[in-house]
């Protein structure tokens, strides 16, 4: 079994090297989770032209993004709130093979009554489940898109998300947390097989 999650997770990484469309985008918890990067680690000549972050669907303790100095397109507007939005949407990029593209500005909120389109603008989020709808997708120039969901980590928490096509999109804290599983086991088996000695 154990042997199966670390061939598993072998094979991920593998795929990840060798993939057509790559890309890693870093979401800085010293910023609260409000700016960022993407590196593009595609092939060449496949560059990032878009790039979609959202908190996803509108309830309750969901995330949600109030106007501020981000630029790029805001959509999915909160209803009952003329300053409040789901996703911020970047398009017409052109970032190439192993180039960097950078994001800030974004104000990251809570919704507090969906239906009134009530937010909570004072409390950070220290546990994650604002997070739980939401997600980052990459769009590249001959129309793939890779599409991750953010871990429910607290926003102070850097996240970095490896998205492309034959990988899995996992975000890194889960990997970790994978990896320290696995190797718990392996170590629990090889106390067992001394004490049974």
């Amino acid at each position: 079994m154990i042997a199966g999650i670390i061939a598993a997770s072998v094979s991920v990484f593998a795929q990840a090297q060798t993939a057509r469309h790559a890309a890693t985008v870093t979401l800085d918890g010293d910023w609260y989770l409000q700016a960022g990067e993407v590196v593009n680690q595609s092939d060449a000549g496949i560059l990032v032209t878009g790039v979609t972050y959202s908190m996803g669907a509108q309830d309750d303790g969901a995330g949600v993004w109030e106007d501020y100095l981000s630029d790029g397109q805001r959509e999915d507007r909160l209803p009952g709130s003329s300053t409040h939005y789901s996703s911020q949407v970047w398009s017409g990029l052109q970032v190439t093979g192993q180039s960097i593209w950078r994001f800030g500005g974004l104000d990251l909120d809570r919704i507090l009554h969906a239906s009134a389109g009530e937010v909570d603008s004072q409390n950070l989020d220290f546990n994650g489940a604002s997070l739980r709808h939401a997600y980052v997708e990459v769009r590249f120039s001959d129309g793939f898109r890779g599409h991750v969901h953010l871990a429910e980590l607290g926003w102070d928490v850097t996240q970095v998300l490896t998205l492309g096509d034959g990988a899995a999109a996992v975000p890194e804290p889960a990997s970790a947390l994978m990896l320290a599983t696995g190797l718990g086991l392996l170590w629990r088996s090889r106390r067992r097989a001394g004490c049974a000695a």
